[in-house]
């Protein structure tokens, strides 16, 4: 007996694995395994649909192989990794190409109940830690494979608990940041969905989870690109008023929250002691977060000998392994990507992103399609999500010739 799965679940299926496998938050989403897997399974839906590939992802995909080559070329050896960083290009255009427009509104949905799930455990989680995270890790706790990160870290699918954020709301992302990169792009996109009303439920809903995160880079973003993304598809004069006299006041009393003031300024001023660690062996083996703006200071130190096209995935070539220190984990998606592909490559992301959206903004009739482009990449500074499939899907959407 056949079961048939109706085209709009097996797409809504699509999108809830692709936005689990961007959380990044457990051993199965993070597995290669898991990446080939649910490949297989696209590449079969694309084949039985009768997708076919456009000219202009064949061209895309010409360029990125150039580029591959001269890697080759350049470090004397084929690495890879560059390859599956293109499977994971390959998987976004195969997913988008199949969902395509219904992306959006499946997404929202998705990350809407997401949302509402984690709420209820948060406050769980402010009553009781500790109980909270023998419930949460109970599958990590007695299968050994799931086991990711050790005791400060647990996740059970749709909610992560850190010990680096008690007090804070990861939902199902890897930590509350990551959390909410997902519910400002879900804001921004609800808004252009729903004709701009700011108010509907699952915005407020959004808006709460935002506020768990105590995340200040989710707060940042948010006032930034989610405010003035909603004013500029207003009348006029609600703008210049806005402009003049809301944005000021909200920056003066975003700066003055004490909280988010001091941990800007705390990861500003430890920027060069986290890249010294890389200098002292007698930390070797140990694994460091440099933050963000210590990230982007390696970076461009590794940009500087390869401004051109970076270093692709030859990591082994960049400076956090050249000097058997510390292990230095970088968490600044857009410098990382900088160094991966060079100023060529950054060029070439961003302009895909502005297009993409500006595509998006026409097929849902809605103005500022640049301050969603600029959510992607300030939220990019402060996570690497840009190489997760779910995002490189939207870069590439604008490759996609299906209306």
């Amino acid at each position: 007996m056949k079961i048939k799965v109706k085209k709009e679940t097996t797409n809504k299926l699509l999108v809830l694995i692709t936005i689990l496998i961007a959380g990044d938050a457990n051993a199965i989403t993070i597995s290669n395994i898991t990446m080939v897997v649910i490949m297989l399974l696209i590449l079969t839906l694309f084949i039985k649909r009768r997708e076919k590939i456009d000219k202009t992802f064949i061209y895309f995909t010409l360029a990125y192989f150039i580029m591959y080559s001269i890697h080759i070329i350049k470090f004397g050896y084929i690495d890879l990794r560059e390859f599956r960083d293109y499977l994971k290009i390959f998987y976004g255009y195969m997913f988008i190409k199949l969902v395509y427009k219904d992306f959006f509104k499946y997404y929202v949905d998705i990350v809407y109940k997401l949302a509402l799930i984690s709420l209820p455990l948060y406050a769980m989680q402010l009553l009781d830690y500790d109980l909270m995270k023998s419930i949460i890790g109970i599958i990590e706790h007695n299968i050994s494979f799931l086991d990711y990160r050790e005791d400060w870290y647990e996740n059970l699918f749709f909610f992560t608990l850190n010990d680096n954020g008690m007090y804070r709301n990861s939902g199902f992302a890897w930590e509350p940041k990551g959390f909410g990169t997902f519910l400002t792009l879900a804001f921004l996109f609800n808004l252009f969905l729903n004709r701009f009303k700011l108010f509907d439920r699952k915005n407020i809903i959004f808006l709460i989870a935002i506020i768990t995160t105590l995340s200040t880079s989710t707060y940042s973003i948010f006032l930034l690109t989610v405010l003035p993304f909603y004013l500029y598809n207003k009348n006029v004069s609600y703008k210049i008023i806005a402009s003049i006299i809301v944005f000021p006041i909200i920056f003066v009393v975003f700066i003055q929250l004490d909280f988010m003031e001091k941990k800007i300024i705390k990861e500003y001023k430890t920027t060069d002691e986290y890249v010294n660690f890389q200098y002292d062996r007698s930390y070797k083996g140990v694994s460091r977060s440099l933050g963000r703006f210590g990230s982007m200071a390696l970076d461009f130190h590794d940009v500087k000998k390869e401004p051109i096209l970076g270093y692709g995935s030859y990591s082994d070539k960049r400076t956090m392994y050249s000097l058997g220190g510390v292990k230095l984990v970088r968490v600044s998606g857009l410098s990382d990507w900088m160094a991966k592909f060079g100023f060529l490559g950054l060029f070439i992301m961003i302009w895909l992103y502005f297009k993409s959206f500006k595509r998006i903004s026409k097929q849902f009739k809605f103005k500022g399609y640049f301050f969603i482009s600029l959510s992607v990449l300030a939220t990019s500074f402060a996570s690497a999500i840009l190489l997760t499939p779910m995002y490189l899907s939207l870069m590439i959407y604008v490759l996609v010739k299906k209306d």
